[in-house]
């Protein structure tokens, strides 16, 4: 995933699992930890896309589901509630996030 697009993810969940493609491409102009320009939030939300079929359940590989025609994005109601707790658990423990071992050796 490109990096802005678990912020865009995320800010789709605490939409509640909708928003148009200007409210996000808006959103995320002039982000004060994120920002996305403009000519790039088309790529990014391409990315989460992308990844759909690694993360939704076996039966339904549309994680964001986009509606073209009304440039409407929608997260698929039945993994909304996981992606909140995910989000959740990566607030409380950032250090999941991380790559290092547990327990590993600190230089």
């Amino acid at each position: 995933m490109l990096p802005g697009a678990r912020a865009v993810l995320r800010r789709l969940v605490e939409l509640g699992g909708t928003a148009s493609y200007d409210d996000v491409q808006e959103y995320f102009a002039d982000h004060p930890t994120t920002p996305i320009p403009k000519n790039r939030i088309s790529g990014t939300l391409t990315s989460i896309r992308a990844v759909r079929r690694r993360v939704g359940p076996d039966n339904r590989s549309n994680v964001l589901e986009p509606d073209d025609c009304r440039r409407i994005y929608r997260i698929d109601p039945a993994l909304l509630e996981g992606l909140k707790r995910a989000f959740a658990l990566a607030d409380s423990r950032p250090d999941l996030l991380r790559q290092e071992q547990a327990g590993g050796a600190s230089a």
